[in-house]
């Protein structure tokens, strides 16, 4: 089973009001600003959004810890190599595009919740265009399937991973990386 169905699985199991997509998204934005985030801050943090007692985290733990090692390692480095956690190609499209806006609000709840993004921060006009197409994305909705929606879902989901990682580009800070040991004990 993929990462993505194993969380999203979990999260429906704890009537969770939140997505798979969502628990990276938040990551995400957490982490763009910041190369202090720690494990286990993440997770608080997921536990408070989720609505979910952290204790109960600790069943998902091999999977939290790769999401925050995977994404911390792709953004520490040049992040070409990040992927957005969203339902596999095999799902309806409706459920994708859903998972892909819910990431979009996350990331930019994320985005406020590490306390590092202002208002008054400058940020380039590129990076603004980037935040503000994130944040129209997040309201997305698809209605009806049709052939062309494939071939936007992977193109407006290209543009979201793109835009995120100009974004975390722009606003992380160049040094200060700190290493992290497992997420929890």
């Amino acid at each position: 089973m993929d990462t993505y169905r194993t969380l999203d699985n979990w999260l429906v199991d704890r009537d969770a009001d939140i997505r798979a997509s969502e628990m990276q998204g938040l990551l995400a934005g957490l982490l763009a600003s910041s190369n202090t985030l720690k494990a286990e801050e993440y997770v608080g943090r997921l536990a408070e959004y989720a609505d979910v007692p952290i204790h109960e985290l600790v069943t998902i733990q091999t999977e939290l810890e790769t999401l925050y090692r995977t994404l911390k390692t792709s953004w520490d480095g040049m992040g070409l190599d990040f992927d957005l956690l969203l339902p596999s190609d095999d799902e309806l499209i409706e459920e994708r595009a859903d998972a892909l806006g819910a990431w979009c609000e996350s990331f930019l709840a994320g985005l406020g919740l590490s306390g590092e993004f202002t208002r008054d921060r400058t940020l380039s006009q590129d990076a603004r265009h980037a935040l503000e197409d994130l944040s129209e994305i997040a309201r997305i909705e698809v209605s009806e399937a049709d052939e062309g929606l494939e071939k936007a879902f992977t193109d407006v989901s290209e543009h979201v991973r793109l835009a995120a990682l100009l974004v975390a580009t722009e606003l992380k800070p160049a040094s200060g990386i700190e290493s992290d040991g497992p997420i929890m004990h």
